[in-house]
């Protein structure tokens, strides 16, 4: 049966949606009666279809709020919602059972109330300076719209992410002699091998609640709580990185509530599929895209790199993204066209390699009627089809030299000629350049114009390799995972250690495009309901499983420790850089291995005279 769903007076309501029409007001002859000053007398009225309804304003003070909008008609369906006031109502598929919060829940859904209060007043402020409550308000908010809890858990991440900043966090379930992992948000403080020995050494994080317990050989502190989503022997864990006792006393609060809100969404989601519609089509999920704002991304490093774009986006400077293949980089030039005063206009993409030399002229500049051979109508090039807008050139060291010449001209005179054409055409451009090259080598080598370099560049990005970005990896996991399960409506139900250690440490030749390959396989082969095991990565990840960074080492040095104890200046130096030359130079890895973050050991480094 269809039903509303809403908050008031400490209970999670459950309206049946049971007759053709049903109204929504303050008087008794109302069929859902709510006696709040935000509700008229008459609101709304709603008829049902099967899987929809239809919200009809009656004439109310305050109207009906969708998306942000007031709106006097909406349509509403499975898993979306419509807000009264301060109320908001989701429309579910279900049982009619009524849910008590506990006390600690209810000052959430207050603060829920008051946010959409000021949505129906168009109020689209967000101040609210507690990341922990902000953090709780939208995992409820975003529960609630989903009609899965498997859905909900393999998207949970994405909302967590706040939280690796300054620790870890796990949900973990209990097997036999290992565990699987639910749900990942880590940063580099923290390995695979240090997570497994916290588990080994804290049996009771099963069972009983640990609160701020110091963890051996670091300066973190371990808080767990078991979580009772249904037959599984699970348990949430939070790794703090540092004893900080304000942010301790906030932590307590905010874990237990957050334990307390994925049970009860537990309970609340139904498990089952989205209905099925009519002709046999599925309801679409909302799905991840390269539209949405975020980069995925936990550490500190693309963090920064996410914040310089977005500055840079507001001016209209030219861009160079540099990196090599799959790390991301065209998604980096849509944040920047997003951020900028030409979002509303076009974002234009062309790769300089993808297109034969005879034909790369005439898409970039276009051509007249009859300006060669099978010109038989004018064609506007890339150039003009974006001007007010942001023009993308993808492999922008693969433009041949006779071209970069007229390039140039353009971007001077800030016009061109079609080819074949007597007519300048006049363009505002800004101009993303993207490459997996040195162009700087190539204007050594004579194949790439200096001038048009600095022309192109006024702001370099260059992003880094997946392998010298790990604790990217497990976010990277969760946003795939659930991306290509909500595309296949599958569940699946995390991933067994061995399997989440395998994956975390390979090498990622080929970056996030290898790795979203990988999941993708990975989702379309593992069974419905089932946790990924090792056996069904690919054989390249099990051949090279351990293998880390791909250097011709990996073994531990010998007096390999956590620098938390005391060590003399020199004594520290000479360790650092027995490590730097272990790890080839790479800062991230030995940052990890000194369960440091990279901003961290670049200050000791600093202050050590590295």
């Amino acid at each position: 049966m269809n039903y509303l769903l809403y908050y008031i007076e400490g209970f999670i309501k459950k309206f049946p949606l049971d007759k053709p029409a049903v109204t929504i007001g303050r008087n008794a002859d109302n069929d859902l009666v709510i006696r709040e000053d935000f509700i008229s007398r008459n609101h709304v009225r709603i008829t049902g279809a099967e899987d929809a309804i239809t919200v009809k304003d009656l004439g109310s003070t305050n109207g009906i709020n969708v998306h942000g909008e007031k709106v006097k008609e909406a349509l509403i369906k499975i898993g979306e919602s419509f807000i009264l006031g301060k109320m908001e109502f989701f429309l579910k598929k279900g049982s009619l059972d009524e849910f008590k919060l506990a006390k600690e829940l209810i000052p959430i859904f207050d603060t829920i109330g008051c946010e959409n209060e000021k949505k129906s007043d168009n109020a689209r402020t967000r101040y609210i300076e507690d990341i922990y409550s902000e953090t709780l308000k939208v995992v409820m908010q975003v529960g609630l719209k989903k009609n899965d809890f498997n859905e909900f858990m393999l998207d949970l991440g994405n909302h967590l992410s706040n939280l690796a900043d300054f620790g870890n966090l796990f949900i973990v379930s209990k097997q036999e002699e290992t565990f699987d992992i639910l749900l990942s948000v880590k940063n580099e403080t923290l390995n695979m091998d240090m997570l497994k020995k916290i588990v080994e050494t804290n049996p009771g994080i099963f069972t009983e609640k640990i609160v701020s317990r110091p963890l051996q050989a670091t300066t973190g502190s371990l808080y767990s709580s078991p979580l009772n989503i249904g037959n599984k022997n699970t348990a949430l864990m939070f790794i703090l990185n540092t004893r900080l006792e304000k942010k301790e006393l906030m932590l307590n609060e905010f874990l237990s509530s957050l334990v307390m809100e994925i049970e009860l969404l537990s309970q609340l989601l139904t498990g089952k599929a989205r209905p099925v519609q009519k002709g046999g089509k599925q309801e679409p999920d909302r799905l991840p895209s390269d539209d949405d704002d975020d980069i995925v991304a936990e550490s500190s490093h693309m963090k920064e790199l996410i914040k310089q774009a977005k500055k840079i986006a507001g001016g209209d400077i030219f861009v160079l993204i540099q990196g090599e293949s799959g790390t991301g980089k065209e998604l980096f030039a849509r944040l920047i066209h997003k951020y900028s005063g030409r979002d509303r206009e076009k974002f234009i993409a062309i790769n300089c390699a993808a297109i034969p030399e005879n034909l790369l002229e005439s898409e970039l500049f276009g051509h007249e009627k009859g300006a060669f051979t099978d010109a038989y109508a004018q064609k506007k090039g890339k150039l003009e089809i974006a001007s007010g807008g942001t023009l993308v050139l993808d492999e922008i060291g693969d433009m041949p030299v006779n071209l970069q010449s007229k390039m140039l001209r353009a971007l001077q005179e800030k016009e061109f000629y079609r080819v074949g054409g007597a007519s300048p055409i006049t363009v505002d451009l800004r101009i993303i350049s993207i490459t997996n090259k040195d162009l700087k080598q190539l204007i050594t080598e004579g194949k790439f114009r200096e001038d048009l370099y600095y022309r192109l560049v006024h702001r370099t990005i260059t992003i880094p390799p997946l392998r010298e970005r790990k604790e990217d990896i497990s976010a990277l996991i969760n946003f795939f995972t659930f991306k290509f399960c909500s595309q296949g409506k599958k569940k699946i139900n995390g991933y067994s250690i061995k399997a989440f250690e395998a994956l975390q440490d390979y090498h990622w030749k080929g970056n996030v495009r290898q790795l979203e390959n990988e999941i993708r396989s990975i989702v379309n082969l593992t069974d419905d309901g089932e946790t990924v095991g090792y056996d069904i990565l690919s054989e390249e990840i099990r051949e090279n499983a351990g293998e880390g960074n791909a250097g011709p080492t990996r073994e531990i040095l010998p007096d390999t420790k956590i620098l938390h104890f005391k060590m003399d200046p020199e004594s520290e130096k000479a360790y650092i850089l027995k490590l730097l030359e272990k790890n080839q130079g790479n800062k991230s890895q030995t940052a990890r291995e000194l369960n440091m973050t990279y901003r961290g050991l670049h200050k000791k480094m600093n202050r050590l005279g590295i």
